[in-house]
């Protein structure tokens, strides 16, 4: 294939499985390469309507993977689907001819990758595995300078990740333990790589992995040999702040090469005389500080093309192809970064069940200590049970004796459930089994989307919205406390007066993001479907949730900026809330008293704290951020500047309002205060039955 593509100067014919988002930054980069053409796409869950939008024109999307390579035979293929499908496609494609392009994990054991690269090299086909760090700048300008510190002794890869809330499909919560697993490989095989270039030329020894810890928690600290070198693998979704850097240390000086701030400090030399130790730290921070300003102003004066490294790595697969030359990763250092990730993917599921096994039993602990659930009260279920306001709902309710059902997309392990509550795993943005409502009397819809454009909080809000209470109606549940939010009602500015229950919902709102007109569009979906089912229908709509014990400043109060927290607003200006457990307990309340409680309530603290008691409150959690304070009167001569300008600079759009960003709303919380007390009420006399019916049961 080489020698065709060779003598007929045509460019090479791509094809990508996986219409996902990796799948189309992979579409980008190669759009962007003068020597290839994508010709389609295979994706049996893509819609193409949705997909469309981000491709070429022209570009063909199947259903079906052997469909696709039987019909176009394309040159190349890249895989970008889930792990546990990328060595069976990458074979069927070696099979049908194609050089392949296989997504990290590249495979989930060496052995199969063994296998894959077997049939490539007797079909002569070539693998390349997506490693684009190698690609990056800081990588590359190490590899440059490797030989100024003369023999390789030591490497260290050390990475500091911050979790993500999102599986990759988007439609789950992703576990630390799965993304662990799903970014290892890019420390793994720079480690793997910069020790293996300690090696002398022509010379190859195995990597041992003399040492390893692991933990539950996504920690993973790694001991490793090659030659005469040794590697420090150091991965955590703990330790901050979040970093990414290799440091290569030699006989004659140590190179830093930082993925994060995009550059590389090189110490050559062996710094043992008076003078360097002295010169070493200045250069070291010279090299910091003008490495991370001309990255960052790379950056800022032109767009990033595609994902970093990306199109890189891709345009030296083709160039390898097209040359018949070997590239970087080889297929040696494939294998060995695959095994080693296989050793630690063991070891990680280990001490997951071992964890799982030490929760579990906790978790009984905790149950027996529990009265049980009252028989004569209808079983309640708890959408969005394993998020801030619906595990605290859940814990109040399984306390206070309500059998209590959680629905997670993902059955939560054990060290995050609540002792008592039923967990049943289903995805309310598909069909919902009817299983999942029975036996039960009311539902708190807790759920909703907290991140990603309008088509995640079309399908995990609105759609979840339709979908559950389409399956209350077929189920015969008559009973809804839907969860919205205050900030889905016009603000007091333009209504005139104090936000109430009777205040109209926002006319635009996706003028305020998708979260709030996902939040919107919920809560007239809920309105509408329960008035055609039948079913009674309580809309709660908290104000920004905070939780004491574990304080975040909300939106409203500023933004945390380096080592400061840039506070806005009057020091004693008062800031409408709701910490969480209010929330639970009037959310309680509501079950308990079902028809008496009021249609419409917004759910806010009637006493709210000061602007100033926050800032302490972030301040005692976090005694490095250090607080500035900007006026409300500045902020709102700044935002009108702001707004003038972005009119100028970009008439077609909505201008930012800064000011309505960070001012107070005004709210009437009579209602609330009315509603919280009797809460209150409530569950001070079923405590103290409870308290005497637990001491009874115990010991």
């Amino acid at each position: 294939m080489p020698e065709d593509i060779q003598r007929s100067g045509r460019r090479l014919r791509v094809a990508i499985f996986g219409a996902g988002k990796m799948g189309l930054h992979h579409a980008k980069a190669v759009s962007l390469l003068p020597n290839a053409e994508l010709v389609a796409m295979a994706d049996s869950d893509a819609d193409p309507a949705v997909v469309g939008k981000d491709l070429p024109p022209g570009i063909r999307l199947f259903r079906d993977a052997s469909e696709l390579l039987e019909s176009l035979r394309p040159d190349v293929v890249h895989i970008c689907t889930p792990p546990g499908t990328h060595i069976p496609l990458a074979k069927l494609a070696v099979e049908k001819g194609a050089h392949v392009y296989v997504e990290k994990p590249f495979a989930l054991g060496a052995k199969e990758a063994e296998q894959l690269m077997d049939l490539a090299q007797r079909l002569g086909r070539k693998v390349c595995a997506g490693h684009q760090l190698l690609y990056e700048g800081p990588a590359l300008e190490a590899r440059k300078r490797m030989e100024m510190i003369g023999r390789i002794v030591h490497v260290e890869s050390y990475f500091a990740f911050r979790p993500v809330r999102r599986s990759l499909d988007g439609r789950g919560a992703m576990l630390p333990t799965d993304q662990l697993l799903d970014i290892l490989p890019h420390p793994v095989y720079l480690l793997l790589h910069f020790l293996d270039m300690g090696l002398m030329p022509g010379r190859s020894a195995p990597v041992e992995l003399r040492g390893l810890e692991v933990r539950a928690n996504g920690n993973v600290h790694g001991i490793l040999r090659c030659g005469d070198a040794t590697g420090i693998l150091a991965v955590t979704l703990e330790g901050r702040p979040v970093e990414s850097y290799v440091r290569i240390v030699g006989t004659n000086g140590t190179l830093f090469a930082d993925f994060v701030r995009g550059m590389t400090v090189a110490l050559p030399g062996p710094g043992t005389s008076a003078v360097s130790k002295i010169v070493n730290p200045y250069s070291q921070s010279w090299q910091i500080v003008g490495g991370t300003s001309r990255a960052l102003s790379r950056r800022a004066m032109r767009k990033q093309r595609s994902y970093p490294g990306l199109l890189e790595i891709i345009g030296a697969f083709y160039e390898s192809i097209e040359k018949n030359t070997t590239a970087i990763p080889d297929g040696r250092s494939i294998i060995e970064t695959v095994r080693v990730c296989e050793i630690v993917g063991e070891r990680l599921k280990a001490m997951v069940a071992e964890e799982n096994r030490s929760s579990e039993a906790e978790l009984k602990r905790l149950e027996v200590r529990l009265p049980p659930p009252e028989t004569g009260r209808g079983r309640v279920l708890v959408t969005g049970g394993t998020g801030m306001l619906g595990k605290a709902v859940a814990a109040e309710l399984r306390k206070l004796g309500w059998p209590t059902r959680v629905v997670a997309r993902r059955m939560p392990p054990a060290s995050k459930r609540t002792a008592g509550v039923e967990y049943v795993e289903a995805d309310l943005g598909e069909t919902i089994a009817s299983a999942v409502l029975n036996g039960v009397e009311t539902v708190v819809h807790c759920a909703a989307e907290t991140a990603g454009g309008r088509e995640a909080h079309a399908r995990n809000s609105v759609g979840a919205t339709r979908n559950l209470i389409t399956a209350m109606a077929e189920s015969g549940v008559k009973r809804l406390i839907h969860i919205s939010s205050i900030a889905v009602l016009e603000g007091s500015r333009k209504t005139g007066g104090p936000v109430d229950e009777k205040t109209p919902l926002i006319h635009d709102a996706e003028s305020r993001g998708p979260y709030v007109w996902g939040k919107a569009e919920s809560e007239k979906n809920a309105r509408a479907l329960c008035g055609r089912f039948g079913i009674e229908l309580r809309v709660i709509r908290p104000g920004p949730l905070v939780d004491f014990d574990a304080f975040e400043a909300p939106g409203r109060l500023g933004r945390e900026v380096g080592p400061f927290f840039v506070a806005v607003g009057a020091k004693r200006s008062r800031l409408s809330l709701c910490e969480v457990r209010t929330a639970a307990n009037v959310i309680r309340g509501y079950v308990e008293d079902f028809g008496a409680a009021p249609p419409v309530l917004n759910l806010l603290e009637p006493d709210p704290p000061t602007r100033d008691e926050l800032v302490f409150r972030l301040k005692a959690n976090r005694q490095d951020l250090k607080a500035i304070r900007i006026p409300s009167s500045l902020l709102w001569t700044g935002s009108r500047l702001a707004v003038v300008v972005q009119r100028i600079l970009r008439p077609a759009k909505t201008p930012i309002d800064l000011y309505g960003a960070f001012v107070s709303e005004r709210y009437n919380t009579a209602l609330a205060a009315e509603v919280i007390r009797k809460a209150e009420r409530s569950r001070d006399g079923l405590k103290k039955g409870v308290h005497v019916q637990s001491s009874n049961s115990l010991p």
